[in-house]
């Protein structure tokens, strides 16, 4: 959204305030207006606001009875214009639900829809304005509106034309319920009548099923998941046509090397033999594999906060069953990681009571959302530190470590090299570019700069303990 206040533009005319232009023919525009009204409330199946809805009163919009919803809207679009979002608040009721029609799902509720609106006003150019075009009038209920947007001087935006209708709260003025339809890009004319007319057997046939929202039931986006997940074990670890050998048939000298890395995790060993106090031995391995390997496990090891915080991971089981997909993610990566973000992504239980209800009601019972995250542990931010701490070591010791093994560019050589033919490395190389992708999904409340910088990003939000949100950002993404 954004928005600026004239009539709707006409060729060579000069943008006048909009009070003054409904001001004009108060007759005529009453009718107008209320064929309008008409019109909309047909199109979005609301009834006709019976006579005792509407409350004589002044028309404040926050916290007292109006006379006319229009009004309110009006204060509504120049608050908006003037990044004032704290008004629009107090025009909001408290359980205000708004759906921008191109989000699948609407946003519920004051705090939800004021910090969508902060994200757009600082997402949006500042000199795009919403004009409006017509606003009914003499309705306390229900207000409709047609609006077009323009940046610059009066330069009209492509594709910006829309409408917008709004449900008030007669009582107390503020908004309970809005809608935007925006005009689309896309102008298929007469091929939508007749994909229409092809559609229209099959929806009825479905009858209710046909509802999208029936999808929710459906785990899609677990489906997936686990098709790449036999995908990425058919490649990575079975497959001949990846580099090196496939898992089944490692090298021994391959199992071997990757014994010994471990032996060596996080370089503790590697510290203890060069002060003499080694316990086990420590068998040098090429510092670059030592370096990957340690890389990996590094970000592994920061997953867990997000693991137990992440409110879709609490259907897997407690603390102690996340513990234990943890431990499985630090030895063996993405053969366990990618289950966990399969089962994560199932939709949620559907509790007896609810599927009781439905089916009291003839209707079928649609999964919950997900818990809220909860806070990240008190002990995150040192998780995130050791993390840093070894992430940066191991990238010194990939181009420093162990000086016998070369300089940097022979080092360069022994990575591509080895990526192209050791599958352990190969598979080390693509869990941590996957990793980046799996930082994205657990980070999903963190700002951008965290979330979408690997690694660093990661270790910098469980440092500053995880508090900061994108919600906490005016237009934070």
């Amino acid at each position: 959204m954004a928005v600026s206040f004239a009539h709707a533009p006409s060729a060579g005319r000069t943008n006048q305030p909009l009070a003054s232009n409904l001001a004009t023919a108060p007759g005529a525009r009453r009718v107008q207006c209320a064929a309008v009204t008409d019109k909309l409330r047909s199109w979005f199946g609301l009834r006709q606001p019976a006579s005792s809805e509407a409350v004589e009163s002044s028309g404040s919009g926050r916290g007292a009875p109006v006379r006319d919803g229009r009004d309110v809207i009006v204060r509504y679009y120049e608050a908006y214009n003037a990044g004032d979002i704290d008004t629009i608040a107090g025009l909001l009721a408290p359980d205000v639900s708004y759906h921008d029609m191109i989000y699948e799902e609407p946003f519920q509720g004051r705090e939800e829809v004021v910090a969508y609106l902060r994200k757009v006003r600082k997402t949006v150019p500042s000199d795009l304005k919403f004009v409006i075009e017509d606003v009914t009038s003499g309705d306390p209920r229900a207000v409709g509106i047609t609006w077009h947007v323009e940046c610059g001087d009066g330069v009209v935006f492509p594709f910006s034309r829309g409408c917008s209708f709004y449900t008030l709260d007669p009582a107390t003025g503020q908004i309970v319920g809005a809608r935007d339809l925006v005009e689309s890009s896309m102008k298929p004319g007469s091929a939508s009548l007749k994909l229409l007319g092809a559609l229209t057997p099959l929806i009825r046939k479905l009858g209710p099923n046909a509802d999208p929202s029936n999808l929710k039931r459906l785990p899609i986006a677990a489906a997936g998941v686990w098709a790449f997940y036999a995908g990425y074990s058919a490649y990575v670890m079975l497959s001949t046509a990846a580099p090196g050998a496939p898992a089944y048939n490692t090298p021994p000298e391959v199992l071997a090397e990757v014994f010994y890395e471990s032996l060596n995790f996080f370089y503790i060993n590697i510290g203890l033999a060069a002060a003499g106090l080694s316990p086990v031995p420590s068998v040098p391995c090429p510092p670059v594999s030592e370096a990957l390997f340690n890389f990996v496990n590094a970000w592994s090891l920061m997953a867990l906060p997000y693991m137990l915080a992440d409110g879709p991971s609490k259907k897997l089981g407690g603390p102690g069953r996340l513990v234990a997909w943890w431990t499985g993610i630090m030895f063996l990566t993405n053969v366990f990681y990618i289950p966990y973000l399969a089962l994560r992504a199932a939709p949620e239980p559907i509790p007896e009571d609810a599927a009781a209800r439905a089916a009291d009601a003839g209707k079928l019972a649609l999964p919950p959302p997900p818990p809220a995250d909860t806070p990240l542990p008190d002990w995150a931010p040192r998780f995130g530190a050791t993390s840093l701490a070894v992430g940066l070591f191991s990238i010194g010791w990939a181009a420093v470590g162990r000086p016998e093994y070369g300089d940097l560019a022979e080092r360069v050589s022994y990575a591509v090299d080895t990526f192209s033919t050791n599958r352990v490395f190969f598979a080390f190389a693509v869990d941590s570019c996957l990793y980046a992708v799996w930082q994205a999904v657990l980070l999903k409340a963190a700002p951008a700069g965290y979330r979408f910088v690997p690694f660093f990003g990661m270790a910098a939000h469980l440092l500053g303990g995880g508090k900061a949100r994108a919600s906490d950002e005016e237009g934070g993404l």
